[in-house]
């Protein structure tokens, strides 16, 4: 039993290690996979703006704050949603036809926005890393649809007093659905994370004695240190290059 348990236990504590691996190697340990979510009228007014991590001892919160340099924020959210409602614009006066999502990319933050009933855009600030799959893109539009029909008067009219009360309550909740959104997220990806791991290490077990013997064959005289110095670069460098194609 003791044997199991510290079996169990080292298990564990690998999975552990691979999991911090991951968030380090995708930064989720700086920028979580969903920053925040702002929703907006057609005319880019700024209605309601859900949150991931606010930061107490800052003026600002979490999109601010990822979206600026230096713990400097020059943006305002409501500038934010105006420059994005520029696109629907523009494609209302092309040729562009029923534009119904758009996707920006950087090297650390990308954005998504989606469009609901012509009137409402989503924006949804991502760590550039975080891949939404189509169900987790459908609960979004879904989360935000049954909440521009049930409180339809309070988003129309989001600046009289009592809609403000109706929308900061939606807000204080919507903080709460994103966390948890977070959360199922990052187990996710760590789950997959962890069979990716093994289904590479079960690849490189079996090419690692193929590798050291070609290397062997075509460096005749070279040193046995140096051969296995070379097929380790060699097995670190396949599996590096694996990682990045996404077949899982």
């Amino acid at each position: 039993m003791k044997t199991y348990n510290r079996i169990q236990n080292h298990g564990t504590s690998i999975n552990g290690k691979l999991d911090q691996i991951a968030n380090f190697s995708y930064n989720f340990n700086k920028i979580p996979p969903i920053i925040g979510m702002i929703i907006a009228d057609q005319f880019g007014n700024t209605i309601m703006v859900l949150e991931y991590e606010n930061k107490p001892e800052e003026n600002y919160g979490s999109i601010k704050s990822y979206l600026s340099e230096d713990n400097k924020s020059l943006l305002e959210i409501d500038l934010i949603s105006m420059y994005f409602s520029s696109f629907k614009t523009f494609a209302g006066q092309t040729n562009i036809q029923n534009l119904s999502n758009l996707e920006i990319h950087g090297s650390n933050i990308k954005v998504q926005l989606y469009f609901l009933f012509d009137k409402y855009m989503i924006i949804v600030f991502l760590n550039s890393k975080a891949d939404l799959n189509s169900k987790d893109k459908e609960q979004i539009i879904h989360y935000f649809s049954e909440l521009l029909v049930k409180y339809e008067y309070a988003f129309q009219h989001f600046n009289d007093s009592n809609s403000r009360r109706i929308l900061t309550t939606l807000e204080n909740k919507g903080k709460v659905w994103l966390k948890k959104l977070n959360k199922t997220y990052l187990q996710a990806f760590q789950g997959n994370y962890l069979k990716k791991h093994e289904v590479l290490e079960l690849i490189i077990n079996k090419i690692s004695p193929t590798i050291k013997e070609v290397l062997g064959e075509y460096l005749d005289g070279i040193p046995e240190e140096v051969i296995s110095d070379m097929s380790k670069e060699l097995k670190n460098k396949i599996h590096d290059k694996i990682c990045e194609f996404k077949i899982w």
